[in-house]
C-alpha cells in the first residue's frame, strides 16, 4: 500500500483542484454513468447480464467517439438487447449517435427518439 501511495502522484500528477475541476467539467458524462451503474446492480443481482453488458459497451462506445461524447441530452438506455436514444441533440450528434448504437454489439435493435435541435426550434 505505501508503493501506491508513493508512485500515484507521479503516475497521476493532479491535485484535488485538478481533479475537482476534472469533475465539474464532466459532471454529465459521470451522472449518467453512475445511473447506469445504480441500474444495473439490481439486473445483475438477478442474473440479467445480457443488456447490462450491451448497455455498458454502447455507453463505453459513445464516450469514446469524439462527436458524441460529453453531449448534454443525450440518454441511452438498453432492455431485451433493444437500445432506446433518448433527448435532444444537435443533427450531427443524432446520426453518430444512430451509427454508434447500431454498430455495437448485443444491440438487436435501435429505437430512436432523439430529437434535433433544429427541427425543434423550426416547428416553433
Amino acid at each position: 500500500m505505501g508503493l501506491i501511495r508513493r508512485v500515484l502522484p507521479f503516475a497521476f500528477p493532479m491535485g484535488r483542484l485538478g481533479v475537482a475541476l476534472w469533475a465539474w467539467r464532466n459532471r454529465d458524462e459521470i451522472a449518467g454513468w453512475a445511473g447506469y451503474a445504480a441500474k444495473a446492480v439490481p439486473k445483475l443481482a438477478g442474473g440479467d447480464t445480457t443488456d447490462v453488458v450491451a448497455e455498458g459497451r454502447l455507453r463505453m462506445r459513445l464516450t469514446s467517439d469524439h462527436r458524441t461524447r460529453n453531449v448534454d441530452g443525450l440518454r441511452v438506455s438498453v432492455s431485451d438487447g433493444v437500445a432506446t436514444l433518448t433527448g435532444l441533440v444537435d443533427a450531427e450528434v443524432h446520426d453518430a449517435a444512430l451509427a454508434v448504437a447500431t454498430n455495437t454489439s448485443g444491440i438487436t435493435r435501435v429505437k430512436d427518439e432523439l430529437e434535433d435541435l433544429g427541427r425543434r426550434g423550426a416547428h416553433r
